[in-house]
C-alpha cells in the first residue's frame, strides 16, 4: 500500500505495523483532497495529531480519529482504496504491538513503594500504599510518553473550544472501552497535563470494568511510574468488589 502525496518519507525505524498504518493514513489524507489543517478542522482534530499519525509516530493511535478520517475520505472520494475492515486490522496490529507487561521494572517499583510487595500481589490485593497526589507537585513521570500513546492534545482542544460532547466521547471510550494500555496512557497523559477532573473520570470508568482490565491498567500505570493512580485504581476496584 504505497503512500501518496509529497510527504516526508517514513522513518526506516518504524515497525511494520506502524508503517502500514501510516501509509494507509496517507492514502486517506490524499483522498480527502485537503490540507492537514483543513482535514483536522473537519474531523475536530489538530494538524499536529494528523501529522504524527501520518508519520507513524503514534504508538497507540486514536481509533476514533482514524475512522473519522476514513469517513471524510470516503465522502470526498467514494472510490477510495482503504476499507474500514483494513483500517481496523491495522489499528489492532499497532495496538497489540504497544501492549506490554508489568514485569521487571514494575515489580521493582511496587516493591520499593510497598516494602517488598510484588507487582502481582499489589495489583491483586490493592496493597499499593502510596496515596494520590495533586498534579501540581510534578510527581508524574513519563508524561511525554503517555501523550505519545494517547491524544491528550485533542482533548484539550475540545475543552478549549467548548466541544464538550467530543471531550466526553473521548473519555468514555478511553475509560470504558479502550484496550488497557490505551486507558492507562489516557490516565497518565491527563494527570501529567493537570486535567484532574478528566483523570478522575477515567479512573472511575476503568474501575467499573472487569477485574482483568483493571489489573492490566494498574500494571501499565506502574510501568509509567504512576504509582499513586495505580494504587487509587486498585483500591477503587477493591471497594467495588466489597460493595
Amino acid at each position: 500500500m504505497p503512500p501518496r502525496g509529497r510527504r516526508k518519507p517514513l522513518s526506516t525505524s518504524l515497525s511494520p505495523a506502524r508503517r502500514e498504518l501510516a501509509q494507509a493514513v496517507r492514502i486517506l489524507l490524499h483522498d480527502t483532497g485537503g490540507s492537514l489543517r483543513s482535514v483536522g478542522f473537519q474531523i475536530h482534530r489538530s494538524r499536529s495529531a494528523l501529522d504524527r499519525l501520518a508519520s507513524g509516530q503514534v504508538q497507540n493511535p486514536d481509533t476514533q480519529m482514524v475512522l473519522a478520517l476514513r469517513q471524510l475520505a470516503e465522502r470526498k472520494n467514494p472510490a477510495g482504496t482503504v476499507t474500514e475492515e483494513e483500517l481496523r486490522r491495522l489499528l489492532q496490529r499497532v495496538l497489540d504491538e504497544g501492549i506490554f507487561t508489568a514485569a521487571g521494572p514494575a515489580a521493582d517499583i511496587v516493591a520499593h513503594a510497598d516494602g517488598g510487595t510484588s507487582a502481582a500481589t499489589a495489583a491483586r490485593t490493592g496493597a499499593l500504599s502510596v496515596a494520590p497526589v495533586p498534579a501540581a507537585d510534578g510527581n508524574r513521570r513519563n508524561g511525554s510518553t503517555a501523550e505519545a500513546l494517547w491524544p491528550v492534545d485533542e482533548l484539550v482542544l475540545h475543552l478549549d473550544h467548548g466541544r464538550y460532547e467530543h471531550a466526553v466521547g473521548m473519555l468514555n471510550y478511553a475509560g470504558g472501552k479502550a484496550p488497557a494500555v490505551e486507558a492507562a496512557a489516557a490516565i497518565q497523559a491527563c494527570r501529567a497535563r493537570g486535567l484532574t477532573e478528566a483523570t478522575d473520570t477515567l479512573l472511575r470508568a476503568v474501575g467499573s470494568r472487569s477485574e482483568g482490565i483493571v489489573l492490566a491498567v494498574v500494571s501499565h500505570l506502574i510501568e509509567f511510574g504512576n504509582i499513586p493512580d495505580a494504587g487509587a485504581l486498585s483500591r477503587m476496584r477493591c471497594s467495588v468488589q466489597d460493595a
